[in-house]
C-alpha cells in the first residue's frame, strides 16, 4: 500500500513538472517596475528588478521553445499525410503521389547523371500530375507558347466548355465542393481579421514607443547632451592639466541634463508600459481563439489536425511585453557627479 502511494505520488509529481506553464501564469510572475525609474545607488531596486527580469525571460524562453518542439515534431511526423491529402485535392491518383515521393527521398544528395536522371524523372511525373489534376498535357503547354492571340483565345474558349460539361456531369458533387471551399475561405478570413486585428493593436503601442523616443523634446535634450560632452571631452583633451572647475562644471551640467531627460522620458514610457501590459492581458483570449481557428485552417488545407498545445501565441505576447518591461531603465544612464580628488 505504501509503495503504490509512493509510486502515484512520483508520477504527480514528474507530471507536474513536465506540465506545461500557461500564458495566465506568467502574467502573474511579472514584476512591478520600481517606483522611481531615476533613482540611483545599490538601494533603487534596479539589480534585483533586471535579475527578475532576465529569470522571467529565461523561463518563459524555454517554455515557447518546448512547444515550438512539438508543434515542428507533430508536423514533421505528419508531413507525408498532408502532402498525400494536398495531391488528393487536386485529383492526382496516390500512385503517382508515391513515386513523386520515392524518387524525392532518392536524390537528395544525387549529383553528376544520376541527379540529371532524377530530375528527368520528376519532371515526368509532374507533367503526368498536372494532366490527371487539369486534363492539360505539357504537350498542349507546349503547344499553348507557339499559338497567336487568336488561337490562344480559341483554346480557353474550348477549355471553358470541356470543364463546364463536367460540372454540368455531376452538379451536386460541384455544389458540394463550392459550399466546402467557400467554408473553409470563411474559416481563413474570420483568423487572418483577427490576426490582423490583435497585430495592428500591438504596433499601435509599438508606435508610441517609437514615438517617444524620436519625440522633439527628447531629441533637443540630448542634442544638448551630446553638445556638453563634447566640451567636457575637448577639455580633457588640453595639453596642459585640464580644468578642474571647468570639468567639474561640465559634469555636473550632463548629469542635471540626464536626470532632466530621464525624469521627463521615464513617467511616459512607464505609462505606455501600463496600458501595454493591460492589453497584453486582455488579448490572451483573444489569442486562445486565434490558435483554434489557426488549428481549424490548417486542419481544412491539409486534412490534418495538429492539435497545438493552446497558449502558445499568448506567450509570445508577453514575450514582446517583457521586452519592454527589460527596457525601463532606457533613459536613466546618468552620470555620477562630480568629485574632485586632489593631492593628498
Amino acid at each position: 500500500m505504501k509503495t503504490n502511494l509512493i509510486t502515484c505520488l512520483l508520477c504527480f509529481t514528474l507530471g507536474f513538472a513536465n506540465a506545461q506553464t500557461m500564458p495566465e501564469a506568467f502574467i502573474g510572475m511579472l514584476p512591478s517596475p520600481p517606483g522611481d525609474i531615476c533613482s540611483e545607488g545599490e538601494n533603487s531596486g534596479r539589480s534585483a528588478f533586471m535579475q527578475q527580469v532576465g529569470d522571467l525571460n529565461n523561463k518563459l524562453s524555454e517554455e515557447m521553445s518546448r512547444r515550438k518542439d512539438e508543434i515542428e515534431e507533430k508536423m514533421d511526423n505528419n508531413k507525408d499525410k498532408m502532402m498525400q491529402n494536398a495531391m488528393a485535392r487536386t485529383g492526382v491518383s496516390p500512385q503517382l503521389m508515391q513515386q513523386m515521393m520515392s524518387i524525392e527521398k532518392a536524390s537528395k544528395g544525387a549529383t553528376g547523371d544520376q541527379k540529371k536522371a532524377y530530375e528527368a524523372q520528376k519532371k515526368a511525373l509532374a507533367g503526368q500530375m498536372m494532366e490527371q489534376s487539369t486534363n492539360i498535357s505539357m504537350g498542349e503547354i507546349e503547344n499553348l507558347k507557339k499559338m497567336d492571340k487568336a488561337g490562344k483565345t480559341a483554346w480557353a474558349e474550348a477549355y471553358a466548355t470541356e470543364k463546364k460539361a463536367e460540372v454540368m456531369a455531376d452538379p451536386q458533387a460541384y455544389q458540394q465542393k463550392a459550399a466546402t471551399d467557400m467554408k473553409n475561405y470563411k474559416l481563413a478570413e474570420k483568423q487572418r481579421q483577427l490576426a490582423d486585428s490583435l497585430g495592428a493593436q500591438s504596433m499601435k503601442y509599438m508606435k508610441q514607443f517609437e514615438e517617444l523616443e524620436t519625440s522633439k523634446e527628447s531629441q533637443n535634450l540630448l542634442t544638448q547632451i551630446s553638445e556638453l560632452e563634447a566640451r567636457l571631452n575637448e577639455e580633457y583633451q588640453k595639453e596642459n592639466r585640464p580644468n578642474d572647475d571647468a570639468i567639474k562644471s561640465l559634469t555636473n551640467q550632463i548629469r542635471n541634463a540626464q536626470i532632466s531627460f530621464c525624469n521627463m522620458q521615464s513617467p511616459k514610457y512607464l505609462d505606455i508600459l501600463s496600458k501595454f501590459k493591460s492589453f497584453t492581458q486582455a488579448s490572451l483570449t483573444p489569442y486562445y481563439r486565434l490558435e483554434k481557428l489557426t488549428n481549424q485552417v490548417t486542419a481544412s488545407q491539409t486534412g490534418v489536425e495538429i492539435n497545438t498545445q493552446p497558449g502558445l501565441m499568448g506567450l509570445q505576447a508577453i514575450g514582446s511585453y517583457l521586452s519592454k518591461l527589460s527596457d525601463v531603465y532606457r533613459y536613466s544612464h546618468i552620470r555620477p557627479q562630480y568629485v574632485y580628488i586632489g593631492a593628498e
